[in-house]
């Protein structure tokens, strides 16, 4: 493509959902490492792209962020903990200098690290109803405009996560979605927090019905995802295996 002056749509990776459905834990659980994202509220306010690289040699986490007017990414940030509140301030940094609640300029992220897979996923703000204090009224409008901005182009997939205690004929997001991919050929579909919606089961035939998602998607399948709620979380690999743990329990309560 290079050789002919020819554009080359690579497929990327676009995760969309309502705040609290779980992205950035998902995100998280790929990158396999915590950076906290979470409690910055980093992902109701700007695009995060995250690039993740395989590294063999990287026993920790390497993060680093792409210049605010360049393609030149800084140092690495250590440790890895440290990345949200960087992000944090680079975002209220912008945000006081346009005066809006949101942005659609991205941060750019590059992580490489010996558990990461070979992987760039745009995580986007999280779909509200209603603006917070102090935000101007609008800004979940402009922040569903900013979502379907990102998924437009025909090369991106759509990651859509919903928690699983939410029926897919109830989401409140779904039609967002169907706007701009209507016949779903390039949705993923994922009920996040499943072990929730586990605990109210108590026989096989209910589970086989929700996990058909009742014909709803048509021929699209939806995946699963349980992960640790635990916050104190000690290291890396204590991460890791709680991710594990989590997984096998949900195996074992489904046998």
């Amino acid at each position: 493509a290079a050789t002919w002056g020819e554009p080359l749509e690579i497929t990327e990776i676009v995760a969309i959902g309502g705040k609290s459905d779980g992205k950035s834990t998902l995100l998280e659980a790929l990158l396999g490492f915590r950076f906290n994202v979470r409690d910055v509220e980093m992902g109701t306010r700007r695009p995060l792209v995250l690039q993740m690289k395989t590294c063999e040699d990287a026993e920790e986490p390497r993060c680093s962020l792409q210049e605010e007017d360049s393609d030149e990414y800084g140092e690495a940030i250590m440790p890895a903990s440290s990345v949200a509140e960087v992000i944090r301030q680079r975002t209220e940094t912008l945000l006081k200098k346009t005066g809006e609640a949101v942005s659609s300029k991205p941060i750019v992220m590059r992580a490489e690290y010996k558990y990461s897979p070979n992987l760039t996923i745009i995580d986007t703000p999280g779909l509200i109803i209603k603006s917070r204090g102090g935000e101007p009224e609008n800004t979940p409008e402009v922040i569903k405009a900013m979502v379907k901005e990102q998924i437009a182009p025909q090369n991106r997939l759509i990651l859509f996560l919903q928690q699983s205690t939410v029926e897919w004929a109830s989401s409140v997001w779904f039609d967002v979605v169907k706007e701009v991919d209507p016949r779903l050929q390039r949705t993923v579909f994922v009920a996040s927090k499943f072990d929730n919606r586990l605990k109210e089961f108590t026989e096989k035939w209910e589970i086989d019905q929700y996990l058909s998602a009742s014909g709803y998607l048509g021929s699209c399948n939806p995946f699963f995802v349980a992960l640790p709620k635990e916050r104190n979380i000690t290291s890396n690999e204590h991460f890791r295996k709680l991710i594990y743990d989590t997984d096998a329990s949900i195996r074992k309560k489904m046998r």
